[in-house]
């Protein structure tokens, strides 16, 4: 199923410190369009994060959903149900 939109993957680095200096910045300037993020949280998420390969910044077909999943849609559901 296709939407007929077009995206653009924009993949900027950012090191550790960065990081936490913007979500201290975040926090003090909008406190009620974030939420509170621990140091093991930040760093559990750190570990979680893929970068995106040479296929995906130069927006090439990335391939079917993960085992399981008929489509990236009901994957991507399944992951966020405000999208259903």
């Amino acid at each position: 199923m296709s939407a007929g939109a077009s995206c653009r993957l924009v993949y900027v680095p950012v090191d550790p410190e960065t990081q936490r200096a913007r979500i201290a910045h975040r926090r003090s300037t909008t406190p009620d369009q974030t939420f509170e993020m621990s140091e093991p949280d930040l760093a559990h998420w750190r570990a979680l994060f893929e970068e995106p390969d040479a296929t995906e910044l130069e927006g090439h077909e990335v391939g079917g959903p993960p085992p399981g999943w008929s489509d990236w849609l009901e994957w991507s559901t399944a992951q966020w149900p405000s999208l259903a």
